[in-house]
């Protein structure tokens, strides 16, 4: 039985045509769209339900597939149309009447309790201080070097005049707009705080995040963004470990949106994520738990309000905007959705949300995610506009193994049954494998040195290549259990991998607030695919909505790759692509 309060999707599909009815508080709109097939492969037709339990933290979906083969199928449609609409009866019919009493409360008991709270240091946007005396290495020097570190003087030059376009807010290094900011921000505090999130199981668990504050009048800020980073396996490559300024070529993500964003007149909050930065005993929910993720990151911003009121004294409504990278493009998506279900959230943060640009997102892990790793990507079959195929092929058994092992981790299933035993077996005295001597103790047990994720990335590669794989031959099949392999590429519902995946999609609802999709136009690691479609869901079910996608030409950056300067790519977009964010997030104030 079904509260009021839920909310359900049914979407009937037949060859090129699709009906989505959506219920929503006692709401319905019907939207009918065209479908898109591909590869001879027949659509089927498909029944989603999701139910949103009261305490916000279950979604369940359940698909059955059937074919449509006669007209009779016009008569069950007819049927459960019929059916939605007396769930809508019950409901109270089609009233616009709801009232906040009907939505959950947003977080459980002691979720987003501040625990502890850190100035770990405090960046200077300038390094020429207030009366024109060079100083250390500011926000501005640290910036401009980055962007041209491994470059030579031309290439360099290219960076910094594509940056002052309209596409990206003309921001012009040339007039230095970090040091000598429109706001006159002087400095930025790099603060950790510790607080209260809620893991896959329900439990409490005490995890970390940073926050960059910019130092002006309360009146002055422009808004918080609250931004979830990208994957990594290193617990120390997190937010909340504020790197200094002289540090380039391993860098944070804190240190550089205080530089982009804190020094415009932003508050950014950044949670680390259960299973990294300070919390060393959980496994992290990687990819296939968006909503566990986003979740605790809107507890880190309840924490972090918390931090301002006590400490700051910024006591006031703030402007939301809501970002992410990589892996936490589609948690930004889904916190967005989060809030825009439960209008709670709202009203408990006193927040009033602006906009989400998440960038170069895994939105459709099970349609297109789980398509990319089954293919044998190369630069004569190139579906996925990647960049650079090897590349892609090398990204593969890494980003595979995390969502198996955390999968495993969470289920109670053991990832031998998921993965080959050549690929999760390290080879006797491999000492980065820990004391378990497989894929779990590189990933989740084993000490970590620095730079840990190159060390991750080649081991998985020296290992896949014992079941068979190369970057000739890269489907992640022989890396996988032939069960496993055969239900994850024939998207049989009964695995329960697969059924997780599916949960995993971040774009099946219809936004009613402003979404920027910024991807590359080539990605070698998340295909702008995953842009492609979520921009081509929401256009299709509401035609002029507040939607964009941008694609940034790759070649309007250089940057230093693995063997030589090139055109941007998936792992040096972040300094660019946080400019063309911040100028959206300006136009959206």
């Amino acid at each position: 039985m079904f509260d009021c309060a839920d909310e359900l999707f049914f979407l009937f599909a037949s060859n090129n045509s699709v009906l989505h009815a959506n219920l929503y508080h006692g709401r319905v709109t019907l939207h009918a769209a065209v479908g898109r097939t591909g590869g001879g492969e027949q659509w089927h037709r498909r029944m989603q339900l999701i139910p949103q339990h009261k305490s916000g933290e279950i979604k369940m979906r359940l698909e059955r597939f059937w074919r449509w083969r006669s007209d009779a199928d016009a008569a069950v449609r007819a049927i459960l149309l019929f059916g939605l609409m007396a769930g809508i009866a019950a409901c109270g019919g089609g009233s616009s009447g709801s009232t906040g009493t009907n939505y959950p409360a947003p977080f459980a008991k002691g979720e987003g309790k501040l625990i502890s709270d850190q100035t770990v240091m405090t960046y200077s946007t300038s390094t020429v201080d207030a009366v024109g005396t060079a100083s250390a290495p500011g926000l501005d020097s640290f910036y401009s070097q980055l962007i041209c570190n491994g470059l030579n003087q031309q290439d360099c030059a290219t960076n910094v005049a594509d940056l002052n376009t309209p596409e990206f807010g003309n921001f012009n290094l040339s007039n230095d707009p970090i040091g000598n900011n429109p706001l006159g921000i002087r400095t930025v505090d790099a603060v950790k705080i510790d607080y209260n999130a809620i893991n896959v199981d329900s439990k409490t668990v005490q995890v970390s995040g940073g926050i960059d504050v910019p130092e002006v009048a309360a009146g002055s800020l422009k808004g918080i963004i609250l931004y979830f980073h990208g994957t990594t396996v290193q617990r120390s490559n997190v937010p909340s470990n504020f790197t200094p300024t002289s540090n380039i070529s391993s860098y944070t993500d804190g240190i550089l949106m205080a530089a982009i964003w804190a020094s415009q007149g932003y508050i950014v909050v950044m949670p680390d994520y259960i299973g990294l930065g300070d919390d060393t005993t959980h496994v992290h929910p990687y990819v296939a738990y968006p909503r566990v993720n986003a979740q605790s990151g809107l507890a880190m911003l309840k924490a972090a309000l918390s931090y301002l009121k006590s400490a700051d004294h910024i006591r006031r409504k703030f402007r939301l905007f809501i970002t992410g990278y990589s892996e936490g493009g589609a948690y930004a998506l889904e916190a967005a959705h989060l809030m825009q279900k439960n209008p709670r959230y709202a009203s408990v943060l006193d927040v009033k949300f602006g906009a989400v640009a998440p960038m170069s997102g895994f939105f459709d892990l099970s349609s297109t995610g789980l398509p990319y790793l089954f293919y044998n990507i190369s630069s004569t079959d190139n579906p996925w506009y990647s960049l650079d195929p090897t590349v892609s092929a090398l990204s593969k058994p890494y980003l595979s193994a995390y969502l198996a092992l955390s999968f495993a981790n969470y289920s109670g299933i053991a990832p031998t049954d998921i993965l080959a035993s050549d690929f999760y077996n390290c080879p006797p005295n491999t000492t980065q494998c820990g004391t378990s001597g497989n894929l779990d103790g590189l990933y989740f047990t084993a000490p970590q040195t620095p730079q840990y994720d190159p060390v991750v990335l080649t081991l998985t590669y020296a290992l896949a290549t014992l079941t068979g794989w190369s970057t000739d031959n890269n489907a992640i099949t022989p890396l996988l259990t032939a069960t496993y392999a055969a239900a994850l590429m024939q998207h049989d519902m009964s695995n329960p991998l697969y059924r997780q995946i599916v949960r995993a999609d971040t774009y099946l609802f219809v936004p009613r607030f402003p979404v920027i999709l910024v991807s590359l136009m080539q990605d070698s690691v998340v295909t702008r695919v995953n842009s492609d479609i979520a921009y081509k869901y929401f256009t299709d079910h509401r035609p002029n909505g507040p939607y964009k996608e941008d694609l940034v030409d790759n070649n309007d950056f250089l940057a230093q790759g693995i063997a030589s300067v090139g055109p941007i790519d998936h792992t040096s977009e972040l300094p660019f692509l946080t400019v063309l964010v911040l100028n959206e997030f300006n136009l959206a104030s």
